[in-house]
């Protein structure tokens, strides 16, 4: 995967991350499994409207993952100069914003959750399926500590992607 790859498919006005291209370098250099499931993927061009079925928010949402199920993970453009990490199941369920920003989606990520977007992220992960080696490079790269359980990291109780995702759907319904 190259990091072009992933930013064609970003909207314009959507600020790649730093962070995402110095984890696609990693992939490149270290391989799967990242961390469970989570495998980067690009949008295709038409993957928010297969999702949504119109195309009125693409420009709001990057995607740059994906779970083995098809579930998105993408970087959402709340208008505030906040982008927080969001996971959109595959069925229109587990709307939800994981992280505030992509360094805590990666620390998130280095945890070792299965499916991250429907893991209870109060509890450890049932089974590690962490990479000790990603891990280590998160906290190297980015000087920062990798929690025991995904709620150890605040997320603004104001950034409510599912009202966000509802109101979209309501508005073309």
């Amino acid at each position: 995967m190259k990091t072009e790859d992933i930013k064609k498919g970003f909207p314009e006005t959507l600020p790649f991350p730093k962070e995402l291209a110095l984890l696609i370098d990693w992939v490149n250099e270290n391989g799967y499994p990242i961390s469970g499931c989570f495998e980067l993927r690009a949008d295709d061009g038409d993957t928010m409207f297969y999702w949504f079925g119109f195309r009125d928010v693409e420009s709001k949402l990057g995607q740059f993952g994906a779970g083995a199920d098809g579930s998105l993970y993408c970087i959402w453009d709340t208008e505030t100069g906040v982008y927080p990490i969001v996971h959109m199941g595959s069925e229109g369920d587990e709307i939800k914003v994981l992280a505030e920003n992509f360094v805590d989606f990666l620390r998130l990520l280095a945890i070792g959750y299965d499916e991250l977007g429907f893991e209870e992220l109060t509890s450890p992960p049932e089974e590690d399926e962490s990479n000790p080696v990603f891990q280590q490079w998160v906290k190297k790269q980015f000087g920062v500590s990798i929690p025991k359980v995904g709620s150890e990291l605040s997320i603004n109780e104001n950034l409510d992607f599912e009202s966000w995702v509802n109101k979209a759907l309501k508005q073309y319904s």
